[in-house]
C-alpha cells in the first residue's frame, strides 16, 4: 500500500459479542434500527467537532496521537484539518479528493480510482448513517445504556485484503457518530474520536475547497 493510500485508509475515515464489545449486546431487530439511524441521519446537515486519532502499530508499543478539527456537510463533503503533531489537511468533495501534506499537494478523482471511491464512501456512510446502503460490507449492530456499534464487515475483495472490520459508534440521542475504529489485517488499528460536536451549524462552501 502506497504512502498516500495508507494515509487515506488511517483517516477516514464499524458475528457474535467479541472481547472488543465487551459492554455491548446484540440489536435483535436491525430492520427497526436502520429507520431511526437513516431518519436520525437524515436530519443532520452539518457537524463539526475536534478529533483526536490514536493509532496503534504492531511493531510499536506506544500509540501515535494525533489531534485536529472535523467538518461534515451535505451532500459529501468532508474536511479534516490535522495540527497535532504535524499539519496535514484533506478535503473530499462528492468526487474530487484534495491532499496537502506540507508543501506537497495532491489532487485525485474517486472516478478514476476505485479503491479511493471505496474509501470516501465509507468516511461519507459513517456520518450520514447510509452504512446499511454499502453494498462492500456486511453490518451488524449492538448496543449499551448509551450507544450503538454498527460492525461494518467488509466482503468487498480489495477491502477485505485491507481490514478486518471497521466499527463505528453513535450516540442514541442523535444518532451523530461518536468514533470510528479500523481494523486492519496486519494487525495494526485506527481509532478516531469526535469530540465537541456541533449540529447543524452553517458551514460556508469555502471550507471544501482549497
Amino acid at each position: 500500500m502506497n504512502k498516500l493510500t495508507a494515509t487515506l485508509v488511517s483517516v477516514i475515515l464499524a458475528c457474535s459479542v467479541k472481547a472488543q464489545h465487551a459492554g455491548y449486546t446484540a440489536v435483535k431487530d436491525t430492520a427497526v434500527f436502520k429507520q431511526q439511524f437513516a431518519t436520525a441521519s437524515q436530519k443532520i446537515s452539518s457537524l463539526q467537532s475536534d478529533f483526536v486519532q490514536e493509532k496503534n502499530l504492531s511493531m510499536l508499543s506506544e500509540k501515535i496521537v494525533s489531534k485536529g478539527k472535523f467538518w461534515f456537510k451535505k451532500d459529501n463533503k468532508v474536511r479534516m484539518e490535522y495540527n497535532q503533531p504535524f499539519q496535514y489537511l484533506m478535503i473530499l468533495n462528492k468526487n474530487d479528493i484534495y491532499i496537502k501534506d506540507g508543501q506537497k499537494e495532491n489532487k485525485i478523482s474517486t472516478k478514476s480510482n476505485k479503491l479511493f471511491q471505496q474509501i470516501n464512501q465509507i468516511m461519507v456512510d459513517c456520518v450520514k448513517g447510509t452504512a446499511f446502503s454499502n453494498k462492500d460490507f456486511s453490518v451488524k449492530v449492538f448496543q449499551n445504556n448509551t450507544g450503538y456499534l454498527i460492525e461494518m464487515s467488509p466482503i468487498n475483495k480489495t477491502l477485505k485484503d485491507m481490514f478486518k472490520n471497521i466499527n463505528v459508534t453513535v450516540d442514541k440521542k442523535q444518532f451523530a457518530v461518536n468514533s470510528i475504529e479500523m481494523l486492519e489485517i496486519s494487525g495494526d488499528n485506527t481509532v478516531i474520536t469526535f469530540v465537541n460536536k456541533e449540529i447543524n451549524s452553517s458551514l460556508p462552501d469555502a471550507l471544501f475547497t482549497h
